[in-house]
């Protein structure tokens, strides 16, 4: 028994070590490299301004995002209408857009010289055209990623909402109270701890993005590290900005597993009685499909629609097809790795053990991990062992660790990972030990039951796990922007190259390009998330 065991424990292990490495060795540098002047300079004067600026971006964000997903949740899982089945996937399609290239199109729609305020201008209503917002600052960030993010909070809110029994609510209307008071007194206190989840989500994401609030002069924590190793040479430096973007990254994640944890007690229990959604008229309806299309038009429809019209209209950028083939490679190589990662883990939970359940858990936490720090904890791992391998060798060693392509991928993995846990774990908590008992009692050994048994049944999930990992790696772009080798430019990383110049037009293409390669990886997984919620 134990020599069974022992394979997926080992399994888990590894993906801990690979989560939990770069995060170890940030940590490690921090509190051991001596302090450096620009450090001490950002001290005195920008870093305060980092802080702050990440406070009010995550803040905007969670509120914009929390309001729109659970709204829409509620819809979804509550009330029948024309075309519901259809927005019950759709409405998580704004997550396959990168929030940096949604912060490109918002931006040049809402600019004093952009489509928006131009035709008032030049009617002579410049007063009525100062009066629309321009999405910038940090405030126009937190929007951004609200339009982008709040998918993850509707995808929770709706399985919360769907999963509430209706005992509860019409005990309520029974002792007198009204709709709303139901739904403020009863129906969102109970499903709070998941939204609770949701919003950490967006927290974490909004935390990690670096392109977004570039763009849009709101220089987070996640920029100091960036510039802090790009612009100042000093890795010890984007190490300790690195902890302190860790500390506010980790704060979210905790409060996530607790959420989670919390929120079984919201679920519906006792049987799977649940409610009968209303039918609405012809004017409810119109109003219902109104507020579902109206996040998807905002986080989806008007940037890539502005970025269409720019790259129709403007000169192609160069290395398009190149970087398309990066993103390609390296995303489909990640993936592939996750999720073989991903059901190692699931088989170390299944196992049993406290040591393999342990490290499983432990490279869950890789997620929580910004992008740049990732990266930062990569180049400190390969860079020790670089050097390591020079003393053994007596001189330069042959093989270049660092800045090469399986430094990137690692520090993908050290992140992503944890993304193809939880659906590979969901998929094979689905295969009985029923099953197994079954099969060993007719000889079957363990490598045939996962081969003949576990595989056909969990295929699905361990699908939609990849094609997760798939879509979160074509977006990355601060870990690239780290960690690429020379002259290996990504789509993420062009577009903003481009972006940064104020050459727009040049950085459309790529961001479409971006969108259009994950669209139909979030569909087929949207359509499987949502599969239950639309019967």
């Amino acid at each position: 028994m134990t020599r069974s065991r022992s394979g997926p424990a080992l399994f888990g292990s590894l993906a801990a070590l690979v989560a939990a490495g770069p995060i170890l060795a940030v940590v490690w540098i921090a509190m051991t490299a001596p302090w450096g002047d620009y450090l001490l300079h950002l001290i005195q004067t920008r870093l305060a301004g980092y802080v702050l600026n990440t406070i009010i971006v995550t803040a905007t964000a969670m509120v914009l995002a929390g309001f729109v997903g659970t709204a829409a949740g509620w819809i979804i899982a509550r009330l029948e209408f024309v075309g519901r089945g259809i927005f019950a996937w759709a409405l998580a399609l704004p997550l396959a857009v990168p929030a940096y290239v949604a912060a490109y199109g918002w931006l040049d729609l809402t600019e004093a010289a952009g489509p928006l305020q131009t035709p008032l201008r030049d009617a002579g209503l410049a007063s009525l055209a100062n009066l629309l917002p321009v999405v910038r600052g940090p405030l126009g960030a937190g929007f951004v990623f609200a339009v982008t993010l709040y998918p993850y909070v509707y995808l929770i809110a709706r399985q919360a909402f769907s999963d509430q029994h209706p005992d509860m609510q019409n005990a309520a209307r029974t002792l007198g109270a009204s709709n709303w008071q139901t739904l403020t007194g009863v129906t969102l206190p109970l499903v709070r701890p998941a939204l609770a989840a949701g919003l950490a989500l967006v927290a974490m994401e909004s935390m990690a993005d670096f392109g977004a609030v570039a763009h849009l002069g709101a220089p987070t924590l996640t920029v100091g590290v960036v510039r802090a190793w790009a612009g100042a040479g000093s890795v010890p430096d984007a190490a300790r900005l690195a902890v302190l973007l860790a500390f506010f990254a980790y704060l979210a994640f905790a409060l996530e597993r607790q959420s989670r944890a919390r929120a079984r007690f919201g679920q519906s229990g006792g049987g799977r009685q649940r409610y009968q959604r209303i039918q609405l008229g012809l004017r409810q309806s119109v109003i219902a499909i109104f507020a579902c299309l109206l996040p998807i038009i905002l986080g989806l429809a008007l940037p890539l629609g502005r970025l269409l019209y720019l790259a129709l209209t403007e000169p192609a950028a160069r290395g398009v097809v190149e970087a398309l083939q990066h993103s390609l490679t390296l995303a489909s190589i990640t993936a592939i790795l996750a999720a073989i990662m991903g059901l190692g883990a699931a088989y170390a939970i299944r196992g049993g053990t406290r040591f393999g359940i342990l490290s499983a858990r432990l490279a869950s936490l890789g997620y929580a991990a910004p992008g740049a720090v990732a990266a930062v904890g990569a180049l400190v791992l390969f860079g020790g062992l670089q050097n390591a391998l020079d003393g053994v060798w007596g001189g330069q060693f042959p093989v270049l660790l660092s800045a090469t392509a399986g430094a990137l991928i690692f520090a993908y993995l050290s992140r992503f990972a944890a993304v193809a846990i939880a659906p590979s774990e969901t998929a094979l908590s689905r295969v009985t030990h029923r099953l197994d008992e079954a099969a060993k009692t007719l000889g079957a050994r363990r490598r045939r039951i996962a081969v003949e048994i576990h595989w056909p049944l969990i295929l699905g999930g361990v699908g939609i796990a990849a094609l997760m990992v798939f879509v979160e790696v074509m977006k990355e772009l601060p870990a690239t922007m780290i960690l690429r080798p020379f002259n290996t430019d990504t789509l993420a990383v062009i577009a903003h190259n481009y972006a940064a110049d104020e050459r727009l037009g040049q950085a459309a293409l790529p961001s479409l390009i971006i969108v259009l390669a994950t669209i139909p990886a979030m569909v087929l997984a949207a359509r499987s998330l949502t599969r239950g919620a639309s019967r």
